[in-house]
This record gives C-alpha cells, sequence and structure tokens, in this order.
C-alpha cells in the first residue's frame, strides 16, 4: 500500500509538471515590432520612436529610406549613414529601450551592397533583413550572413511580381539548405493572392525566420485593406497556432499600410490582440 501511495504521488506531481509547463507554452509572451513603413509617411525616425514609447512593443523593424530626424534633413535611414548619424539612431532607440530588430524591404544590386547591408545590420545591433533579392544573390547573402551573424529573409509582394516568392512552394525550394537565408511571409499578400496564410505557413515550416503579420477586410481582394487583427477575414488565430505548433521564435512584424496620418492606436489594438491571443 506503501509503494502504491509514492507511485500514485509520483504521477500527481509528474502530471502537475506537464500541466504547468503546457500552461507556461501558451503563455509566452509573442515578440512583437512594427514595421517603420506603417509610419513613414507621417513621423521620422526621431518622431516615430517618440510615439512608441510605452507601447507594449519588443522591438521595430525599420524601414530603409525614412528621414531619421527633422534635425538632419536630407538624411535617411540606410547603409550610408554616418558614424555621427548612426549613433543618433541608436540613442533614440536605446533612450525609449526600443530595439532595432529587423531593416527592410531593401534590395542588393551587388555583393558590395550585401557586405555593406550586413554591416550596418552587425553596427546596428540587428540581425534580420528583409530583401526581394534574386536567387543568384543567396549564396553571397550566406556567405556574408555567417560572418557578421545576420539572416536574410526573403520578403514577398503578389503574384504580380516579377519574381516567384509569392508562391509558399517555390519559395521554400529556393531558401532550402541554407541557414543564413529564411523566408519571411506576408500573410496579407497571399490574401490578395488568394493563398491561405495558415496552409502557406505550413509550406514553408522550418524557414520562418520572421512574418509581415497582417488580417485583411476581405481574404482574396487584390485591394491591400488590412483590419486590425481578429477583425478581418483572414485566420488570424489559425495561423498563430500553426506558428505556435512549429515553435517559431521570430518576430510577428505589424505593417498597417492604411490610416497613415493616425494608425498608431490601430497598432496598438494589434499589438493588444497578440498579447491576448
Amino acid at each position: 500500500m506503501k509503494k502504491l501511495i509514492i507511485a500514485l504521488c509520483l504521477s500527481l506531481a509528474l502530471f502537475g509538471c506537464q500541466s504547468s509547463a503546457s500552461a507556461d507554452s501558451k503563455n509566452v509572451k509573442r515578440k512583437v515590432a512594427p514595421q517603420a513603413y506603417s509610419f513613414h509617411k507621417t513621423y521620422t525616425v526621431e518622431e516615430m520612436v517618440e510615439k512608441l514609447k510605452g507601447c507594449d512593443i519588443d522591438g521595430v523593424e525599420c524601414f530603409p529610406g525614412q528621414a531619421v530626424s527633422k534635425s538632419m534633413p536630407g538624411v535617411k535611414m540606410n547603409p550610408k549613414m554616418n558614424r555621427q548619424q548612426r549613433d543618433f539612431v541608436k540613442k533614440l532607440f536605446r533612450d525609449a529601450n526600443i530595439k532595432i530588430v529587423s531593416f527592410g524591404v531593401t534590395n542588393t544590386k551587388n555583393e558590395a551592397e550585401v557586405k555593406e547591408l550586413c554591416e550596418f545590420a552587425k553596427d546596428m545591433g540587428f540581425d534580420k533583413i528583409m530583401t526581394e533579392d534574386p536567387v543568384a544573390r543567396f549564396p553571397i547573402w550566406e556567405k556574408y550572413g555567417k560572418q557578421y551573424g545576420v539572416t536574410m529573409c526573403v520578403h514577398h509582394h503578389t503574384n504580380s511580381s516579377s519574381n516567384q516568392y509569392w508562391d509558399p512552394e517555390t519559395l521554400k525550394k529556393f531558401v532550402s539548405g541554407y541557414e543564413h537565408v529564411k523566408s519571411c511571409p506576408d500573410v496579407g499578400h497571399w490574401s490578395r493572392c488568394g493563398i491561405d496564410p495558415v496552409k502557406g505557413l505550413k509550406t514553408l515550416e522550418g524557414t520562418i525566420g520572421s512574418v509581415h503579420f497582417k488580417d485583411q477586410k476581405k481574404f482574396g481582394a487584390e485591394k491591400n485593406d488590412p483590419a486590425v487583427f481578429g477583425e478581418g477575414e483572414l485566420d488570424v488565430k489559425g495561423m498563430l497556432a500553426e506558428l505556435d505548433r512549429q515553435g517559431f521564435d521570430g518576430y510577428f512584424v505589424i505593417e498597417y499600410e492604411a490610416d497613415w496620418d493616425n494608425n498608431l492606436p490601430l497598432i496598438k489594438k494589434c499589438v493588444e490582440f497578440l498579447r491576448k491571443n
């Protein structure tokens, strides 16, 4: 009887641990980062960072070409910034306790520009770069990605693009076998192609480095018409469940390409949705 009681106690203890682990896995805080493109028409980098202070985010994916500050006319967020300008941007983010987590979408013309971007990433402290560079340049990204500790993530637009990155099956073939070249699915653009985002994410399993996470007011509409997460027609909870199943630990990048003059409240609602689901 004593042995039986001990065995039952052990079983209950193990069950309790498993239940706790399961609960913890569901309550892992998602890593959330708005895409600076959402703000580039309205705010400089300096103004954007000020607006994002106190928001429940983990970082920002910076957009190449966004004006840095009204105090620096003509200076854009890109690898051409000099040391003073780079340090100015670093301090903006550091003082706001916000990280730069990735950069894009940007494209290169040659190997020198790939190297330049990877050097820029290392200097500014982020490790993901979004591009739609041609497949022939992927080995170059792999080379410098390994050297600088950077991962290039292949972004895509719709099926009207000159490349085929919008097709999950094709994209998986292109990025498979690389360590520093991954995919960056944009579920909003998939919707515009009539591609089920949940199925697309399943197809890219094992290759996803980052996600441009979106909802759309109407699935399959050609127009880019974003919605607050959970208020559109995309299966947002299904996408989250699929990414959780895959053990995705990258950033959910919120790119809200509408209501340009006042989309921060909508982005905050998207952040809240990700925190609660």
